[in-house]
Protein backbone atom coordinates (compact mmCIF):
# COMPACT_ATOMS: atom_id res chain seq x y z
CA UNK A 1 0.00 0.00 0.00
CA UNK A 2 1.21 3.81 -0.85
CA UNK A 3 1.82 5.62 2.29
CA UNK A 4 0.10 9.18 1.96
CA UNK A 5 3.44 11.05 3.08
CA UNK A 6 0.86 13.56 5.58
CA UNK A 7 1.86 13.50 8.74
CA UNK A 8 -0.47 15.45 11.85
CA UNK A 9 1.83 16.52 14.71
CA UNK A 10 -1.05 15.31 17.82
CA UNK A 11 -0.97 16.52 21.66
CA UNK A 12 -0.06 13.94 23.57
CA UNK A 13 -2.99 13.16 25.48
CA UNK A 14 -5.18 13.26 22.39
CA UNK A 15 -4.04 9.51 21.92
CA UNK A 16 -3.29 8.83 25.91
CA UNK A 17 -5.88 10.62 27.94
CA UNK A 18 -3.73 8.70 30.85
CA UNK A 19 -1.12 11.58 31.51
CA UNK A 20 -4.66 14.02 31.56
CA UNK A 21 -4.89 15.12 35.44
CA UNK A 22 -7.34 13.34 37.72
CA UNK A 23 -10.76 14.33 37.06
CA UNK A 24 -10.14 15.88 33.22
CA UNK A 25 -9.98 12.94 30.91
CA UNK A 26 -12.72 12.96 28.17
CA UNK A 27 -11.87 9.13 27.41
CA UNK A 28 -10.52 5.68 28.91
CA UNK A 29 -7.80 5.76 26.40
CA UNK A 30 -7.24 7.52 22.99
CA UNK A 31 -9.70 10.00 21.95
CA UNK A 32 -11.48 7.52 19.55
CA UNK A 33 -13.60 10.40 17.44
CA UNK A 34 -10.30 12.28 17.33
CA UNK A 35 -8.11 9.31 16.28
CA UNK A 36 -11.05 8.06 13.76
CA UNK A 37 -11.13 11.36 11.83
CA UNK A 38 -7.59 11.22 11.46
CA UNK A 39 -7.07 8.17 10.41
CA UNK A 40 -9.92 8.14 7.83
CA UNK A 41 -8.01 11.36 6.40
CA UNK A 42 -5.28 9.45 5.87
CA UNK A 43 -2.89 10.80 8.21
CA UNK A 44 0.32 9.51 9.98
CA UNK A 45 0.87 10.39 13.71
CA UNK A 46 3.47 12.45 15.08
CA UNK A 47 2.77 12.17 18.54
CA UNK A 48 4.10 15.37 20.94
CA UNK A 49 5.56 14.23 24.20
CA UNK A 50 3.15 15.71 27.10
CA UNK A 51 4.80 18.82 28.56
CA UNK A 52 2.86 18.98 31.93
CA UNK A 53 3.31 14.89 32.35
CA UNK A 54 7.21 15.29 31.38
CA UNK A 55 7.74 18.63 33.92
CA UNK A 56 5.55 17.96 36.95
CA UNK A 57 4.43 14.55 36.24
CA UNK A 58 1.25 13.07 37.01
CA UNK A 59 0.13 13.78 40.40
CA UNK A 60 0.36 17.01 39.22
CA UNK A 61 -1.91 19.82 40.38
CA UNK A 62 -4.42 21.94 37.78
CA UNK A 63 -2.73 24.79 36.77
CA UNK A 64 -3.77 28.08 34.11
CA UNK A 65 -1.40 29.21 31.35
CA UNK A 66 -0.33 32.18 33.69
CA UNK A 67 1.02 29.57 36.05
CA UNK A 68 3.17 27.45 33.19
CA UNK A 69 4.05 30.62 31.58
CA UNK A 70 7.39 31.03 33.36
CA UNK A 71 11.41 30.68 31.54
CA UNK A 72 11.35 27.59 33.46
CA UNK A 73 8.41 25.97 31.98
CA UNK A 74 9.01 27.16 28.00
CA UNK A 75 12.61 26.02 28.20
CA UNK A 76 11.74 22.55 29.17
CA UNK A 77 9.03 22.93 26.44
CA UNK A 78 12.25 23.84 23.81
CA UNK A 79 13.92 20.56 25.47
CA UNK A 80 11.73 18.14 24.78
CA UNK A 81 10.34 19.48 20.98
CA UNK A 82 14.45 19.71 19.42
CA UNK A 83 13.19 15.72 18.66
CA UNK A 84 10.05 16.55 17.26
CA UNK A 85 11.47 18.97 15.15
CA UNK A 86 14.12 16.71 13.74
CA UNK A 87 11.32 14.33 12.80
CA UNK A 88 9.56 16.51 11.36
CA UNK A 89 12.34 18.34 9.71
CA UNK A 90 13.06 14.57 7.98
CA UNK A 91 10.06 13.83 7.14
CA UNK A 92 9.98 17.25 4.55
CA UNK A 93 13.42 16.66 3.68
CA UNK A 94 11.95 13.22 1.95
CA UNK A 95 9.15 14.68 0.79
CA UNK A 96 6.52 14.69 3.75
CA UNK A 97 4.01 16.64 4.54
CA UNK A 98 3.52 18.09 7.49
CA UNK A 99 -0.45 18.56 7.36
CA UNK A 100 -1.56 20.24 10.82
CA UNK A 101 -1.45 20.52 14.18
CA UNK A 102 -4.26 18.47 16.56
CA UNK A 103 -4.67 20.77 19.80
CA UNK A 104 -6.61 20.51 22.67
CA UNK A 105 -8.50 24.05 23.00
CA UNK A 106 -8.58 25.41 26.57
CA UNK A 107 -5.61 23.73 27.51
CA UNK A 108 -2.84 25.84 29.42
CA UNK A 109 0.17 24.13 27.30
CA UNK A 110 -1.85 22.34 24.48
CA UNK A 111 -4.16 25.18 22.98
CA UNK A 112 -3.23 26.05 19.58
CA UNK A 113 -4.05 29.71 20.08
CA UNK A 114 -2.62 30.55 23.47
CA UNK A 115 -1.15 26.87 25.28
CA UNK A 116 3.01 28.08 26.34
CA UNK A 117 3.60 24.43 24.48
CA UNK A 118 2.00 25.61 21.56
CA UNK A 119 3.77 28.70 21.53
CA UNK A 120 6.92 27.16 21.75
CA UNK A 121 6.29 24.82 19.14
CA UNK A 122 4.87 27.28 16.64
CA UNK A 123 7.79 29.51 17.08
CA UNK A 124 10.64 26.37 16.67
CA UNK A 125 8.64 25.36 13.37
CA UNK A 126 8.59 29.22 12.08
CA UNK A 127 12.23 29.48 12.81
CA UNK A 128 13.01 26.80 10.28
CA UNK A 129 10.08 27.96 7.56
CA UNK A 130 7.06 25.70 8.73
CA UNK A 131 3.36 27.01 9.42
CA UNK A 132 1.21 24.70 10.98
CA UNK A 133 -2.21 24.61 10.16
CA UNK A 134 -3.93 24.14 13.45
CA UNK A 135 -6.62 21.68 14.22
CA UNK A 136 -9.33 22.09 17.18
CA UNK A 137 -10.71 19.69 19.45
CA UNK A 138 -12.77 20.46 21.60
CA UNK A 139 -12.33 19.54 25.02
CA UNK A 140 -15.30 18.09 27.35
CA UNK A 141 -15.66 15.55 30.81
CA UNK A 142 -16.90 13.36 27.82
CA UNK A 143 -15.62 12.50 24.43
CA UNK A 144 -17.11 14.99 22.29
CA UNK A 145 -17.31 14.67 18.20
CA UNK A 146 -15.17 15.68 16.82
CA UNK A 147 -15.79 17.68 13.59
CA UNK A 148 -12.89 18.07 10.84
CA UNK A 149 -14.27 21.43 9.87
CA UNK A 150 -13.83 23.06 13.48
CA UNK A 151 -10.06 24.52 12.25
CA UNK A 152 -8.28 27.70 11.87
CA UNK A 153 -4.98 28.37 9.94
CA UNK A 154 -2.14 29.73 12.29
Amino acid sequence: MQRSKKILIVSHCILNQNTVIDGEARAEGAVQSAVDWAMNEGFGFLQLPCPEFTFLGLNRPSMTYEQYNTQEYRKHCQEILRPILQQAEEYLKNGYEIAGLLGIQSSPSCDPARGVFMEELTAMFAEKGVTLQTLWYLPDNREPEFKSDEHFIK
